[in-house]
């Protein structure tokens, strides 16, 4: 599913807004900034990007974009990422700095969202997914990391360094396992 190139949305369904508040739930409870449709198995253009606040007190601005696309790129940042399809794998991936995304909202009105920094990164990462592509695509390889609990580090974790074969393999005995159910 994840490297399926999702299909276009024509209606706005009572379905898909509940596809939407699924989506911002997982979302938001994994402590994810975005959330593609194709990540919780539904092969649509649809994603969901948290606009984090400025103050610490508000949850900030839900955007649920669909059939998005990127319409303006500038500028280069470099930021260590991951995913939650590929849960504790992080590492160091090139995005613009800035960029303007259009889309339709559930209103089926067409909307732009300029993002920089976080959010730009956000919105490339997800509209990535609807084209079937993921951060370990676009990763500095030599900088992937596994994320291991470690209660002897003050933050709780420590970062072990690991090679993009082994990632993928680790990835595919999961999801193996997972089939067998």
């Amino acid at each position: 599913m994840l490297r399926r190139k999702a299909k276009k949305i024509t209606e706005v369904t009572d379905e898909l807004i509940e596809l939407f508040e699924n989506m911002a739930e997982t979302m938001d409870r994994s402590n994810g900034v975005g959330l593609a449709a194709p990540q919780v198995g539904e092969s649509i253009r649809a994603v969901c990007v948290r606009e984090l606040a400025d103050d610490e007190e508000s949850e900030g601005t839900l955007h649920c974009l669909i059939n998005p696309r990127i319409i303006e790129r500038d500028g280069e940042q470099e930021g260590m990422e991951g995913c939650l399809s590929l849960p504790t794998l992080y590492g160091t991936v090139i995005r613009n700095a800035t960029v303007v995304a259009e889309a339709e909202n559930l209103s089926g009105e067409t909307v732009q969202i300029e993002g920089e920094g976080l959010l730009a990164r956000a919105l490339q990462h997800e509209i990535d997914h609807l084209k079937g592509v993921l951060f370990v695509d676009r990763v500095d390889r030599d900088t992937l990391k596994w994320m291991v609990p470690d209660e002897d580090d003050e933050d709780g974790y420590r970062m072990d360094p690991t090679t993009f074969e082994d990632s993928i393999e680790r990835f595919d005995r999961l999801r193996k396992a997972r089939e067998r159910g």
